[in-house]
């Protein structure tokens, strides 16, 4: 249940479709045309005409989001916190780990590196975006003793990614990524830095800890397998964004707004758990291009008996511009389409929102706005269509707004008054 602090009286409800990553540049393949402008959407199409669209900046101009800021925006975080939410604790959120007074929890990926005189090159940040034998290898990193009363555990979410928790006394968050991140590729494994006294002994533990994961990853039997298959072998592990335990304040919490969450991605799910909506999870529900989009939609609508505002999540737009597959995003997004068709007969309001543009030339977030649309239950979904999509948006009567101020506007359509 919600921690309230006012009754909610909705006048409707809501299903908004989180859409990672879903703003882009115009791609040549395509017709110098966006894979949003590119696909064919009908449905998004009826209800860019029939609702409100614009150009959303996710924070605020010029500031590149990450998936958890630009999603805990328009999950409800106050624009205030933006800047304490730290990558590290949601992704041990979205495992039910919750930390405890001292720990210090790290956002960590699955890498293909190659050892050097020295310090090891990077050949491949998501180690191929391992899908098999993940918990296998993360199962060879837990209760990793540290020295000096520290112990690291590194707990594997989906794909390549992962959760690494340093637990024990004096550890400090105050440090650098070891992980370069798309845009500072080709790269070397950067060490851990301090950036504050106290954090010292906590950068010293991690670039320990990614020593002894390359000396008990390497030779084993999953990797050797891998490179027996030509598939990237997963023998390091790359860290970044990390936080301490902290406590958020939620806009929807605050005006008693019941909300659930279906989504199969392990970061946005911390940030449900973190913000005590309904957090539904299934094994169709992936964090990849694979995810059951129809089964997604139906347990939204199953949701909506009980909930004022239901969020669905779509990951895999985002894993497509990160591989440099704009065709497979577009495709992607007309599926999605497809899927959300049912919605116009749910009388619901309808919105569509993303967390950051990710450039499908560079495979890199971008401070671009999104893409953004709400529509009203009784609109008139039948008048002349807008092409929902970049060169559209950018006319839209919602361009100047963050994506608080998007989730503002949706709460106001939905009868909830937010200052």
């Amino acid at each position: 249940m919600n921690n309230t602090e006012h009754k909610s009286q909705v006048r409707h409800k809501c299903v908004l479709v989180i859409i990672d990553g879903l703003g882009d540049v115009p791609i040549h393949a395509l017709n110098d045309k966006t894979p949003l402008e590119a696909a064919d959407t009908p449905v998004m199409d009826r209800l860019a005409a029939a609702g409100s669209i614009g150009l959303v900046d996710p924070i605020r101009p010029g500031t590149i989001p990450g998936t958890h800021s630009g999603t805990g925006l328009l999950m409800g975080l106050l624009p205030t916190q933006v800047d304490l939410l730290s990558r590290g604790p949601v992704e041990a959120a979205g495992l039910g780990r919750v930390l405890e007074p001292g720990e210090v929890a790290l956002r960590a990926n699955f890498a293909t590196l190659e050892r050097h005189s020295s310090g090891y090159h990077i050949r491949d940040r998501r180690a191929g975006r391992i899908t098999q034998g993940a918990d296998e290898l993360a199962a060879l990193l837990k209760n990793v003793d540290l020295g000096d009363g520290v112990q690291a555990n590194l707990l594997s979410t989906d794909q390549h990614r992962a959760a690494l928790i340093l637990s024990g006394p004096g550890l400090d968050a105050r440090i650098s990524d070891t992980d370069p991140k798309d845009r500072g590729m080709p790269s070397d494994v950067i060490l851990c830095r301090h950036t504050e006294q106290a954090a010292e002994l906590t950068s010293s533990k991690i670039n320990l800890f990614m020593e002894q994961a390359y000396q008990r990853l390497v030779d084993h039997p999953v990797n050797i397998e891998r490179i027996r298959r030509g598939a990237m072998p997963a023998n390091g592990v790359l860290t970044r964004s990390a936080g301490s335990q902290y406590k958020l304040d939620n806009i929807l919490q605050k005006r008693a707004v019941s909300t659930a969450l279906v989504s199969g991605c392990n970061t946005v799910r911390g940030l449900g758990r973190i913000f005590g909506f309904n957090v539904i999870s299934d094994p169709r529900f992936t964090a990849g291009v694979n995810t059951d989009l129809v089964a997604k939609v139906s347990a939204a609508e199953s949701l909506l008996d009980e909930h004022d505002l239901v969020f669905i999540h779509i990951k895999g737009t985002d894993i497509c511009s990160h591989d440099r597959q704009p065709l497979r995003k577009r495709d992607l997004l007309q599926r999605l389409d497809q899927a959300i068709e049912p919605l116009l007969d749910a009388g619901v309001v309808i919105a569509v929102g993303a967390d950051h543009t990710t450039d499908s030339v560079s495979g890199s977030h971008t401070a671009d706005p999104v893409p953004a649309l709400i529509a009203s239950p009784g609109s008139n979904l039948y008048k002349s269509r807008v092409k929902f999509g970049e060169s559209h948006c950018r006319k839209g009567k919602l361009g100047g707004l963050s994506n608080s101020g998007f989730l503002s506007r949706v709460l106001n359509e939905l009868g909830i008054s937010v200052p």
